[in-house]
């Protein structure tokens, strides 16, 4: 290299290279290697060619020139910092840790050197350090996006939403054309309940980058979840223009598909996530779900079996079993299913409500009643709870408290037609034709035209008559 070259500092050296290709740079390299071997304690030269070798991405032997550099001059801060950011793209965190350590202790204040070690901490899991580091760097440069992105990121694996959600707004004030931070964002208000506000966020992610492939599935899951079932499968088709093979939006796909009531198409594409994710607990959830709407119990039970095995705590998939075990009249098998429920949530409204009705077609209505004792007890103001009580009460015989019962349910919920129905027949019953005219006339107020409830109107009206 010439002496005028030798001169630079290494501001200079790079604004010069601004610009310069590939090739370019590699003339650069051969060029400093020269000055090098000709003097091997020449650190300016060891230093560009470092920097060259990470512009270039070969990270190891820019971390060995900047380690050079180092040996000659223990106190080059800027020399622990290039080695550090070359090591953190090589992955070696911790090594790239101490050298973050040791330039923020050589020259105090470099906002980039703390946000550098923050990501550091993040990719090792220490979270908690990762926010301080990056709580430092915003405090040294607060109109850097960067920073609040990454730390709106950190509070996100820390479960703290509302917090993630505000230093990505702050990220997108500053750098308003960033797709990932309204991605993210997104994600945040979805965790956070807010869907629709998500659902904007991912629009916006996507009029920045029209191919992304998480906004558009993200979008279509937050669809779902709306019951926006059409479009939610536009969105995954779109995901899957992308990335075929995305498991993810397969599963999304037979999900609205199914919710559609498309229920072969939603098949093939359970199917093929499946073959993608053999163990996914998700898709074979999603895919059970998918067998009992077609009726196909058996296997529907073979589905939740397998997610079962796979997270034995799965209440949904043990609840989902044990419905479809009572549509084949297995009520004992479904018994242990609900039992299972009860005993790891001992609260759980749907395993009370489903242990009655199994006990009670077993004919075991003091079991039954006891459940729906339990159920009224956790949810007094549930309908189904006296509902399903009423039904055990007049399975058993005691018609007047499964009268009562029903008379609960219809008052909590007037359009109740069942307790309704089953209300009517128990007044009849016991001698009682008049109230259940009552009931058919509101029957037929709600459901107008509906020929059992006519038909049995007239005959109680012959019974009135006969009296």
């Amino acid at each position: 290299m010439t002496d005028e070259h030798e001169e630079l500092d290494p501001g200079e050296f790079r604004r010069m290279m601004e610009g310069v290709d590939r090739e370019g740079m590699l003339r650069m390299i051969a060029r400093l290697t020269r000055d090098i071997e000709a003097n091997p304690q020449d650190a300016k030269s060891l230093s560009a060619r470092g920097w060259l070798y990470g512009e270039l991405g070969d990270f190891r032997r820019a971390a060995e020139d900047n380690g050079r550099v180092i040996e000659l001059d223990p106190g080059d801060a800027s020399a622990y910092l290039n080695r550090a950011h070359a090591y953190s793209e090589l992955e070696e965190y911790r090594a790239a840790i101490d050298d973050y350590d040791a330039a923020i202790r050589l020259a105090p204040g470099d906002a980039a050197a703390h946000h550098c070690r923050g990501a550091c901490y993040a990719e090792l899991g220490n979270l908690g350090g990762a926010v301080c580091d990056f709580d430092i760097a915003i405090l040294l440069d607060p109109d850097d996006a960067v920073p609040y992105y990454n730390r709106g990121l950190t509070y996100g694996e820390l479960g703290n939403h509302l917090k993630a959600a505000e230093d990505l707004s702050r990220a997108i004030e500053l750098e308003p054309d960033l797709p990932e931070a309204h991605y993210f964002r997104g994600m945040a208000y979805r965790d956070l309940g807010e869907t629709e506000r998500a659902i904007l966020d991912f629009d916006a992610a996507l009029e920045l980058e029209e191919h992304y492939a998480l906004a558009r599935h993200a979008r279509g899951i937050s669809k779902l979840n709306l019951e926006r079932f059409q479009e939610a499968l536009v969105d995954f088709d779109a995901a899957l223009v992308l990335n075929p093979d995305d498991a993810g939006s397969l599963r999304g796909k037979g999900v609205a598909l199914g919710s559609l009531g498309r229920y072969e198409e939603a098949m093939e594409a359970l199917d093929r996530s499946l073959e993608l994710e053999p163990d996914s607990a998700e898709t074979l959830a999603a895919r059970g779900v998918n067998h009992a709407s077609l009726e196909e119990y058996e296997l529907a039970i073979e589905d939740y079996t397998r997610v079962i095995a796979l997270d034995p705590g799965d209440l949904r998939a043990r609840y989902s079993r044990g419905t479809s075990l009572m549509r084949l009249g297995r009520h004992e098998k479904a018994i242990r299913d609900f039992d299972a429920i009860i005993e790891l949530d001992p609260d759980n409204v749907g395993a009370f409500l489903a242990r009655g009705f199994a006990h009670a077609e077993l004919g075991d209505y003091r079991e039954a009643i006891r459940d729906c004792d339990r159920l009224v007890e956790l949810s007094p103001e549930d309908p189904a709870a006296y509902h399903a009580r009423g039904y055990a009460y007049a399975e058993m015989g005691a018609r007047q408290l499964a009268v009562e019962d029903f008379g609960r349910a219809v008052a909590l919920n007037p359009e109740d037609v069942d307790s309704r129905r089953n209300r009517a027949t128990l007044h009849r019953e016991l001698g009682q034709p008049e109230k259940a005219i009552e009931d058919y006339d509101e029957i037929i107020r709600l459901r107008p035209g509906d020929p059992w409830a006519i038909q049995e109107r007239r005959r109680a009206v012959k019974e009135t008559e006969g009296r």
